[in-house]
């Protein structure tokens, strides 16, 4: 088979092509360990503990899959799509790869050639029909998105029909998960005592995409990126916030041509949140409890060159006294739910929480706190799982209570 040939058959690869032989097989990624430590922490990738083990499983088997398909040697296949939808593409291996190779956008866009290729997995193909027929891919009716704001005892405007400076994009997972809708319900307190004048769309919000996209099924990315843009459009809205890690990363990175022609800024809400406070000088009550944080690798590794590390801690540290685990920040690891890991393999997801949680408990602290409702679902799952004595937060629900 020709080159040009390859290149018409692995579309999304192509757009890969500079760097899809830059990988030299060192198997540093293989380890992904935690040099900033003494002594080192082998074994950030989750793959290391919760898989068979096999070369496959790892970032350098992946890129050498990659490249075999790139260069014709190997063939897309069902078993393919088996392994490699077992990574939930958090990138520790790209911080420890020594030629800054973007593991996770390599392994996006082979599940892409997956799916076009016809060998999504089952549950992401309900997940991501849902997603295009419901606009959300929880298979639920849009309207339950209105639910949460009942809970409120204030009003906020509707995005679809009135102005605001911000909108807040609450995300599927924060709108539709009722143990979770406490973030969003959370997010608005704070943001009306910090006087930011903001908006929602409620049942017409959109998903992100963030779950299509991370699998492989760019068709219906597209068709609800599309939907939000128009949306976004027709609102005026300049800046959009979102208290979701999933959300923050997709509209800020893989929305970024797309709202680049429209001047709207995306951010994370803490990051506003951390703005005004420091502006203000606004002071947060001390509450008297010891925390630990999870770094979301979708405000961490996978959110471009500004990650959110140092806010989300300068805002705790603030309000409660701090215990770090033993990975943190670049070096953290995942909670296991994202990739379409969660919906695909969620043994698999539960078992990478536990491990996490068992890290937290070492610190002594009882809470689990983080800014990603993913996260803070799949976590939550294993804390009951565990039966573990550590309570699950969001930095929002802290700001609020300290806000007081």
């Amino acid at each position: 088979m020709t080159e040009i040939s390859l290149k018409e058959k692995y579309k999304h690869l192509s757009e890969l092509e500079q760097m899809i032989l830059q990988c030299i097989s060192c198997g540093d990624c293989r380890e992904a360990t935690d040099f900033s430590s003494d002594p080192p922490k082998w074994g950030v990738c989750v793959a290391r503990d919760h898989t068979p083990g096999f070369e496959p499983f790892f970032g350098r088997g992946k890129m050498q899959i990659i490249r075999s398909l790139w260069q014709g040697k190997l063939e897309l296949s069902k078993d393919m799509a088996e392994v490699i939808y077992q990574c939930p593409t958090c990138n520790a291996c790209s911080e420890a790869c020594f030629y800054d190779i973007d593991n996770a956008s390599f392994y996006e866009a082979l599940r892409a050639e997956l799916v076009d290729a016809g060998y999504a997995l089952d549950g992401h193909k309900e997940m991501n029909q849902a997603m295009t027929d419901l606009l959300n891919p929880y298979q639920r009716d849009n309207k339950q998105k209105n639910d949460w704001l009942e809970k409120l005892d204030f009003k906020i405007k509707d995005a679809s029909s009135e102005k605001a400076d911000v909108l807040y994009f609450v995300g599927c997972t924060t709108a539709l998960t009722p143990q979770i809708q406490t973030v969003a319900i959370n997010t608005a307190k704070v943001l009306k005592k910090l006087g930011v004048d903001f908006s929602v769309f409620g049942e017409n919000e959109v998903c992100c995409g963030s779950v299509a996209m991370r699998t492989g099924d760019r068709k219906a990315f597209n068709y609800v990126s599309d939907k939000n843009l128009d949306l976004f459009q027709k609102s005026g809205i300049k800046t959009i916030i979102t208290s979701c890690a999933g959300c923050y990363r997709t509209l800020k990175l893989d929305y970024a041509d797309l709202l680049k022609d429209l001047d709207i800024n995306v951010v994370h809400t803490i990051e506003l949140v951390y703005k005004i406070i420091n502006e203000k000088n606004i002071q947060l009550n001390n509450l008297g409890i010891n925390v630990t944080y999870h770094d979301p690798c979708h405000t961490g590794r996978n959110s471009g060159d500004t990650p959110l590390y140092e806010e989300p801690r300068e805002l705790l540290r603030k309000m409660a006294n701090l215990v770090e685990m033993a990975t943190i920040k670049e070096n953290a690891k995942c909670c296991g739910a994202g990739g379409g890991v969660k919906k695909a393999f969620p043994e698999l997801a539960l078992e990478i929480a536990k491990s996490r949680v068992q890290e937290a408990e070492e610190t002594g602290a009882q809470n689990l706190v983080s800014i990603c409702p993913f996260c803070f679902r799949n976590i939550d799952d294993a804390i009951k799982a565990l039966n573990s004595n550590m309570k699950m937060v969001d930095l929002l629900e802290l700001i609020d209570q300290a806000l007081n």
